[in-house]
């Protein structure tokens, strides 16, 4: 599908304030539509990580290296602060209150600004200055009592759930308030809790629990219902593949295909009955799948309208045919990195306009000259008293 060229949101400029993942997932999605998002970060600590966790958070960002717990770095920011829309942070709430950036400080300048705080635990209640990362937002949330392979041991999702979960909540909340802004020309303040954004997710389970006491039991891969309904290991070096069958059709046709005498005994069997007998058909399934493929096995059932995933590796992704063919990654080369693409349909960024993340205070020439139009001497003042800053 063709869009328009002009980026959605290329009239919005952005303050990002945020920290980590939730945050800066959220505001890297605001800057691949188009929006001037601004990164500002402490100009004594480097953003590069070895993990490269912020190089693919923070791209298509300019980096301005300001400490704002100096009165001279606020002062840069509340100048900032004058020419943009959206301001977004995500500290512990006394963090903000010392810094004397809170909602009603910043209306003082910029009544029409729309301000996110995103916290870990709230703006108030008994927990909200707790430290909070989506590892331990998601436990709190109730989502890990329901994961694992034993009722003892459960497990953590491994993508700290939490994190793109209040990421895309703030990207939809953002774009919200933006058109009412530009409907009504008023501003806003919003709150978007990590800990209270995964619990969405689970409102099914709260609402049964609240009814009936009823509390979901830990099954690894399988299904409350499906059978078989798993991950099973075929023949590569711990490769795997996701098969479901969900109808008693489905479970027939699955049978004649791969014609292995042990489950065609089993061929008439309910889904209920499967159920009652389902570590016996897995073990007969993963001798099967141990002979073939990921690949092969995927293939082969989806061509037979049967539901059935290759568990991808990294690797395997970055080779994967239908995700190039669809140009989904971006190829940073300047940096020999290739970062995932925006899933996002819709008026993006053209990705030849896409810049890799800057290191800390590589920005302050655009943001400082440019943007807020400083003289050489006060950047140089500036600098000197450690206000700004650039780490190579």
């Amino acid at each position: 599908m063709e869009y328009n060229r002009v980026p959605s949101l290329a009239n919005l400029r952005i303050l990002d304030l945020t920290r980590i993942w939730a945050g800066p997932l959220g505001t890297r999605t605001l800057a691949d539509f188009g929006a001037q998002v601004i990164k500002i970060s402490d100009p004594r600590i480097s953003i590069s990580s070895d993990s490269r966790v912020n190089e693919k958070l923070n791209r298509n960002k300019l980096n301005l290296g300001l400490r704002l717990d100096t009165q001279l770095g606020r002062e840069v920011f509340l100048d900032l602060l004058s020419i943009s829309d959206i301001v977004i942070e995500n500290y512990r709430p006394r963090v903000m209150r010392n810094f004397k950036l809170t909602y009603d400080d910043i209306l003082k300048i910029n009544p029409n600004i729309i301000m996110c705080s995103m916290p870990g635990f709230g703006l108030d209640g008994p927990y909200s200055e707790f430290p909070a990362f989506g590892s331990t937002a998601e436990a709190m949330s109730g989502i890990i009592s329901m994961m694992g392979y034993a009722k003892d041991r459960p497990l953590q999702t491994g993508m700290s759930f939490a994190d793109p979960i209040s990421a895309l909540n703030l990207v939809g909340t953002i774009l919200t308030y933006a058109r009412h802004r530009s409907l009504t020309g008023m501003g806003s303040f919003i709150e978007i809790d990590l800990a209270d954004s995964p619990l969405a997710n689970i409102g099914e389970y709260i609402v049964s629990n609240s009814v009936t006491n009823y509390q979901r039991p830990i099954q690894g891969n399988g299904h409350e219902t499906y059978a078989p309904h798993g991950a099973f290991p075929t023949s590569g070096d711990d490769e795997w593949v996701a098969i479901s069958i969900t109808t008693d059709d489905m479970w027939v046709d699955f049978v004649n295909y791969i014609n292995v005498k042990e489950l065609i005994e089993l061929k008439s069997k309910t889904y209920i009955e499967r159920k009652s007998e389902e570590i016996k058909i897995n073990s007969i399934i993963s001798q099967w799948t141990k002979t073939k493929t990921s690949t092969e096995i995927m293939e082969s059932l989806q061509n037979r309208k049967i539901a059935a995933g290759r568990v991808s590796n990294n690797k395997q992704l970055l080779d994967d045919q239908h995700l190039n063919d669809r140009d989904f990654f971006i190829n940073f080369k300047t940096i020999n990195q290739k970062h995932d693409g925006q899933a996002i349909p819709g008026n993006k960024l053209e990705k030849k306009y896409w810049f890799p993340m800057q290191k800390t205070g590589e920005g302050n020439p655009q943001v400082l000259n440019t943007l807020l139009g400083y003289s050489n001497d006060k950047i140089h003042e500036l600098e000197t008293h450690g206000i700004i800053g650039k780490i190579e």
